[in-house]
């Protein structure tokens, strides 16, 4: 069970350093184009792998879709409603199971589910680092998205108050 809260907390990290990094896309308007590719990068990777928990070959989904802010911002919300409810069934025999699944390019994979819930975090964290960089030099202000600042903001460390 512990695994679980675990994961959970990550993915409330996911969500929110998602959220403060398309608001800081929107600080560079009409400028920004590359940061807005990379995070609907990381909304159509969230969106491929969720998918691949219910269909083992979603390829129809695009990894790099063309979204808009409003779209992007209405998408977190489902993500996070979605994969949260998927974490609420996961039990941890489930949990220490494995994923069988196609990638983008039609390659057959397995893969243990934890480690494709820690690659998720993993690979929207990268991706905002991309953002980050990208809305930087369109002249806009990147959020601050590392973990400790999650940490920190949530109320989580009381180490030091």
């Amino acid at each position: 069970m512990e695994e679980l809260r675990f994961f959970k907390r990550l993915f409330e990290y996911d969500y929110w350093g998602n959220r403060e990094a398309l608001g800081s896309v929107a600080t560079a308007p009409g400028a920004a184009e590359n940061a807005q590719q990379f995070f609907n990068h990381i909304v159509g990777a969230e969106r491929i792998w969720l998918a691949r928990f219910a269909d083992p070959d979603p390829r129809h989904l695009a990894p790099w879709p063309t979204l808009t802010l409003d779209e992007c911002r209405v998408e977190l919300e489902k993500l996070h409603t979605e994969w949260i409810a998927l974490l609420d069934q996961l039990t941890p025999e489930k949990l220490a199971g494995d994923l069988a699944y196609r990638n983008t390019k039609g390659v057959e994979f397995t893969t243990p589910i934890q480690d494709v819930l820690m690659h998720l975090v993993m690979h929207s964290a990268y991706h905002r680092g991309q953002v980050a960089k990208a809305v930087r030099e369109a002249g806009g202000k990147p959020s601050a998205t590392d973990y400790v600042v999650y940490v920190r903001q949530s109320g989580a460390d009381n180490s030091q108050r």
